[in-house]
């Protein structure tokens, strides 16, 4: 049901074989950062939600259209706005394909729900038992109080995101629990609006804009991208403005810096939790640490095995 043609993994239905993120004629798209979005060029159909279409309307600057089929299922992923896990029955049996997920609740998004299935592809970002996160609501507040009190001293603040997922988290964070509208770039600007659209409501001031030009007069928050929170930026910005800039970062890589561990993954026990909720004859794991994680599976009883270790194979000799 599952197999792997490189460097392509399908998913064999009923109705054909589609492609898990990667380009062919039909392509399942999990959701809309670039690193899983196909070129779009050969395909025929596309099986994504609306709001990852029109994200990638966006992204690409391309008109897509979604399709739908009668023996896919596509599931919350809580990765990212349309974010999705497909869930395909095919061959007598049901193979679950996670793309990138998270479990927990987030302030912009609901948490994926695991389902029971025969074969199962999940991701493992962080799949080490060193990663274990903290509460979403512990970071919302460690995030919340340190920016009340940058803003208080008069400083210009700047919250490092990646521009889709996580700095629409951050805004929704900064509106709720800081009363604050900030500064974003254009592009976070626009991927921002699309949420609006689909029912996430987001108060943000464009740069550029009236608006954010009175803000920028004051002490004021900015979302930037992730690599351009650093010391230089800040550094000239303080130098423009006359006022002190605090500069941190929103990742879950920062479980061990001095910025905020927010990630748009399931940290090492979630991933675990997921897995055995799933109950699968077996698991195939993929990004990240697999190797790894695939053995702490076969540790707890699953037949597992990494997808990178074995791609000189074929996905259908093992399921």
């Amino acid at each position: 049901m599952l197999y792997y043609a490189p460097p392509t993994t399908f998913v064999n239905t009923l109705s054909g074989n589609y492609s898990l993120d990667c380009s062919s004629e039909n392509v399942f798209v999990s959701h809309a950062h670039s690193d899983h979005l196909p070129s779009f060029k050969q395909a025929k159909k596309v099986i994504a939600s609306q709001e990852t279409i029109d994200l990638v309307k966006v992204i690409k600057k391309k008109e897509v259209k979604a399709q739908y089929s009668s023996d896919l299922e596509l599931l919350n992923s809580g990765h990212v706005l349309g974010g999705k896990m497909l869930y395909a029955q095919g061959d007598g049996a049901t193979a679950l394909y996670t793309g990138d997920f998270k479990t927990s609740d987030s302030l912009t998004m609901k948490g994926a729900k695991p389902k029971e299935c025969d074969y199962l592809l999940v991701e493992s970002t962080y799949g080490l038992p060193q990663y274990s996160f903290p509460s979403r609501e512990s970071v919302y507040e460690e995030v919340s109080s340190w920016v009340n009190s940058e803003l208080k001293a008069g400083k210009i603040v700047l919250l490092g995101g990646y521009s889709l997922g996580k700095s629409q988290e951050i805004i929704k964070l900064l509106n709720d629990y800081c009363k604050v509208a900030p500064i974003v770039t254009s592009k976070i600007a626009e991927l921002s609006r699309v949420y609006n659209k689909h029912g996430v409501k987001l108060d943000f001031l464009e740069s550029g804009s009236v608006e954010a030009e009175e803000e920028l007069t004051k002490g004021f928050v900015s979302i930037i991208p992730m690599h351009k929170a650093n010391r230089a930026l800040a550094e000239n910005l303080q130098s423009f403005y006359g006022r002190k800039v605090s500069v941190a970062t929103c990742s879950g890589w920062n479980l061990y810096s001095n910025s905020f561990c927010l990630s748009d993954h399931c940290d090492f026990n979630e991933l675990i939790e997921f897995v055995e909720a799933c109950n699968p004859k077996k698991v195939i794991v993929n990004h990240g640490f697999s190797e790894e994680f695939a053995a702490s599976l076969r540790g707890k009883g699953f037949n597992a095995v990494s997808l990178e270790k074995s791609m000189e194979r074929t996905l259908m000799e093992f399921v």
